[in-house]
């Protein structure tokens, strides 16, 4: 196991012992679930649905000749 130290304002260090002690945890345990869990959600792809409605354009899409199409499209 790595340790790490971090700088951190002094309110938000006694938020983060009040909040992890509220929890039954220890603050460094909380941070250290936490990133598992960041790991854990930007580890997986996005559902096609979340996709779709972000409008991410794919990789293989060449942006000039998909806006050229989409501009022919609209002015028919």
């Amino acid at each position: 196991m790595s340790t790490i130290t971090i700088a951190m304002a002094d309110e938000d260090l006694a938020f983060l012992r009040e909040y992890s002690k509220a929890q039954g945890t220890s603050a460094e345990e909380l941070l250290a679930r936490q990133a598992r869990g960041l790991r854990k959600v930007l580890g997986r792809p996005l559902p096609p649905v979340i996709v779709a409605a972000t409008g991410i354009i794919k990789s293989d899409v060449v942006a000039r000749d998909a806006h050229q199409d989409w501009l022919e499209r609209k002015h028919q």
